[in-house]
């Protein structure tokens, strides 16, 4: 069987210090050697890592004179300078070039999943990934393209980045799947554990490219993934970082 990889869903899995530093300190801690994360753009431009399309279950304001006001302000509506105003639990929302620098300092693989907040932004959301990778210093750079994964349900995002390794996103297998792989050049393909089926997987292994599943807090629905050959489980168990099968 080969070695499957165990990776930290959200930095620490989905909770309190989702997508936040300390969180994947937290995964760097129980031992994983690997997080996914979730990166969105601001209106002028910044990427930065956050889940959820609107603040307020995530991250909440902090500033009084907005206390009181509508919790759920869209994302996309604010300026990175806006965001000072925010915070997870009292952490701030990190940019992603500080993720990556975190990631890069403790030797993490990365799953950097791009989740535009509308489908016209998608290709925008590439470029800003695209221009935050290219500040890297070269060595650096080197190791992104070799350990690092760039995923999206929005295919559009991953086109500026093609030639890095790149996975489509679904929750259950789509029908031209094969086509708009072979377009990206992706090779692997991540389905959710309910679309994860026996033949999902083959039919991606029978063309080559890795499976990997999410979200998988089970460990008897990981030994049967793991049996069906996929490459990766992305978890929110902090607990599952040293287990193997």
């Amino acid at each position: 069987m080969p070695t499957l990889t165990w990776w930290a869903h959200r930095g620490s899995g989905k909770g309190p210090t989702e997508n936040t530093l300390s969180g994947m300190k937290t995964a760097v801690d129980a031992g994983f050697k690997a997080v996914e994360f979730d990166v969105m753009l601001t209106a002028d431009g910044l990427p930065v890592v956050h889940h959820d399309w609107v603040m307020g279950r995530c991250a909440m304001s902090d500033d009084p004179a907005l206390a009181g006001t509508d919790p759920l302000t869209p994302l996309a509506s604010l300026r990175a300078r806006d965001l000072r105003h925010y915070s997870v639990r009292g952490e701030r929302i990190p940019s992603f070039a500080e993720v990556m620098q975190f990631c890069l300092e403790h030797n993490l693989q990365a799953n950097v999943e791009l989740k535009a907040t509308q489908p016209r932004d998608a290709i925008r959301l590439g470029y800003a990934v695209l221009s935050a990778l290219s500040e890297l210093p070269e060595p650096l750079k080197s190791r992104v393209r070799a350990d690092w994964v760039f995923s999206s349900f929005y295919h559009a995002s991953l086109m500026p980045l093609k030639g890095l390794r790149l996975a489509l996103l679904y929750e259950t297998l789509a029908d031209r799947w094969v086509v708009h792989a072979d377009a990206l050049q992706a090779e692997a393909v991540h389905l959710h554990v309910l679309g994860a089926t026996p033949e999902a997987v083959r039919r991606i292994h029978t063309t080559g490219r890795q499976v990997r599943v999410y979200t998988v807090n089970d460990l008897e629905i990981a030994r049967e993934l793991a049996n069906r050959g996929v490459a990766g489980l992305f978890t929110d168990r902090m607990d599952f970082a040293q287990h193997s099968f």
